[in-house]
């Protein structure tokens, strides 16, 4: 198969496959022997230049002594997700190629934990809000592509619904709740929504970190934290030109660890929530 250029999910693929033959005591030499590829080809594959058929999956288990259903079904899944088109690909024009990689990941994951300390996440913004964030970046001239980067937000949240909806975790720095994005009425409409998605949604908790917590651990700024069914978690740090993904265990263990530090920091769900609805009505 020709190179590609990979994607987060297919690195995602590739570190999976890597794990399981290094957990059978392989050198990549050994493996590509065993499972009569190229020395070359299995390396691209463990490094997400190269796609592989969920076809070839089973044979691949088999050799690595993989027996676990689950594990093999979310490696499965994972292997089609990486080369199936999304609903965002309607969108290529207001979504660029690292967001596009993250939009991947977040539709797959099974919980999302996020230190914001800036803005509400794009998952809980009601659609004034998220207007007057774009609008604000100024990312965007045209009133259009505005309108439809808003509408891709909206798309997102599509997430948080349906049968398996996924787990959202979410820390807020209190000035997020004071800063009166688009307004008066449009702030007050943010919290009275955030507050009704609490209310809603057991699988979304919103904690406030005050300000009279003072110094903290994620003083560093904004991370997301991706977690997913078959392992390999992700911990994705963004900036106004590119995002970061880590990948490595050590480091996404450095960052679980913060967001544990900052929960443990920040008010509890309960008076979270008391907190936004009497910002709500102070607005």
């Amino acid at each position: 198969m020709p190179e590609v250029k990979p994607t987060v999910r297919q690195r995602r693929l590739g570190l999976e496959l890597r794990q399981l033959r290094r957990n059978r005591g392989w050198t990549l030499e050994e493996a590509a022997k065993r499972l009569e590829y190229s020395v070359a080809s299995l390396s691209k594959i463990e490094n997400g230049r190269q796609r592989i058929s969920p076809r070839v999956l089973p044979f691949i288990f088999d050799a690595y002594g993989l027996e676990i259903p689950e594990q093999r079904a979310a490696i499965v899944q994972l292997t089609r997700e990486a080369s199936r088109k999304n609903w965002w690909q309607a969108y290529k024009g207001v979504v660029s190629d690292p967001f596009d990689d993250y939009l991947s990941l977040e539709s797959t994951a099974v919980g999302l934990n996020a230190y914001t300390p800036v803005v509400i996440p794009g998952l809980l913004q009601t659609e004034e809000y998220a207007r007057a964030v774009t609008e604000a970046s100024r990312a965007w001239e045209n009133r259009d592509d505005i309108e439809r980067f808003v509408q891709v937000r909206m798309a997102r949240q599509e997430v948080l619904r349906g049968d398996h909806p996924l787990r959202l975790w979410v820390v807020l720095s209190e000035s997020v709740l004071r800063q009166r994005v688009g307004g008066p009425a449009v702030m007050r409409a943010q919290l009275e929504h955030l507050a009704a998605t609490v209310h809603a949604m057991p699988h979304v908790i919103v904690q406030v970190l005050p300000f009279e917590a003072g110094a903290h651990a994620g003083m560093d700024g904004p991370f997301t934290l991706l977690r997913f069914d078959a392992g390999s978690d992700v911990v994705c740090i963004e900036s106004m030109r590119a995002s970061l993904y880590l990948e490595q265990s050590d480091e996404v263990e450095l960052y679980a660890q913060t967001f544990d530090h900052l929960s443990a920091a920040a008010l509890t769900a309960r008076q979270s929530l008391d907190l936004i609805t009497e910002l709500g009505k102070e607005t």
